[in-house]
């Protein structure tokens, strides 16, 4: 679940080109380099392009799916409170058990590993005797819940998946090299040449990574795949909890003076009460 926060990545690539592109000699190549650098842009841009749709689209779509799960969860937990306020411990503990062991997983990846703990926070309507019509209605809404959250988690496998394939890699990254490649034979020693070089030449590169931010889930999932849950958490009258991979590596902040951490097999809790 680790990974390089991109903003480090384009600061080193940054650096990199810029040292490069100062005292790396110029040459002086017979081959018309502006035409292949037009020619190599183009398919560069539209094959980026077209990745960057495609993987924003699908992360959309992941947004909103696990909006309408997290947002379900949240009102089976508040309708359990009037049609079976006997089982709101056990469904809390449900729902927190559920919500941990998912952070075990990116957020693409938790569905299937999660299905027990998902179908057991609906044990709940197992023997259940409702007393009056509010309560028949309200477990009525908890079973239709249940339906669409199952939708919705099925789909996440599917639109979380990644869409840029090896080989796809492959090519974009041979064309990113040939575009700073030429670019770092078009330039003339000059102050004005080297800072095109740097800022043109970091671009290519940093684009990439901005690429598999959005096809691995990771573009903005601070709101949608970490403080999204926090609110489930909350909801139910839990404490946050943030794996401790994440706050290891500084993927992500806690906001809270105390919450808990770890991993679904072993939680503790850090930190101390607010003043």
């Amino acid at each position: 679940m680790t990974h390089i926060h991109t903003t480090k990545k384009a600061a080193v690539v940054f650096a990199v080109v810029a040292v490069l592109a100062i005292f790396l000699p110029t040459l002086e190549i017979p081959l018309n380099i502006g035409n292949v650098l037009n020619a190599t842009s183009i398919f560069y841009s539209v094959l980026l392009g077209f990745y960057i749709a495609s993987a924003m689209t699908n992360l959309s779509r992941l947004k909103s799916l696990v909006a309408i799960e997290t947002g379900g969860i949240i009102s089976v937990y508040h309708l359990c409170k009037i049609a079976l306020p006997n089982k709101l411990d056990t469904i809390r503990e449900s729902i927190d058990r559920y919500l941990i062991k998912r952070f075990d997983y990116e957020v693409s990846d938790y569905t299937e590993p999660t299905t027990e703990e998902f179908f057991a926070i609906f044990d709940v309507l197992k023997g259940a005797d409702p007393k009056s019509a509010g309560e028949v209605s309200a477990m009525n809404y908890i079973a239709e819940a249940h339906y669409y959250i199952a939708q919705a988690r099925r789909e996440i496998t599917i639109v979380g998946a990644k869409i840029v394939s090896g080989t796809s890699w492959v090519v974009l990254n041979l064309l990113s090299f040939m575009i700073v490649l030429m670019i770092f034979l078009m330039r003339d020693g000059g102050i004005a040449s080297t800072i095109v070089t740097i800022f043109l030449s970091s671009s290519a590169i940093i684009s990439l990574f901005i690429l598999d931010d959005v096809d691995g889930n990771r573009f903005g999932e601070e709101k949608f795949s970490v403080e999204t849950y926090q609110a489930v958490f909350k909801a139910i009258g839990n404490l946050p909890y943030y794996p401790h991979i994440f706050v290891l590596t500084s993927r992500y902040k806690p906001k809270e003076k105390v919450y808990r951490t770890g991993t679904s097999a072993h939680i503790i809790q850090i930190g101390h009460a607010k003043s």
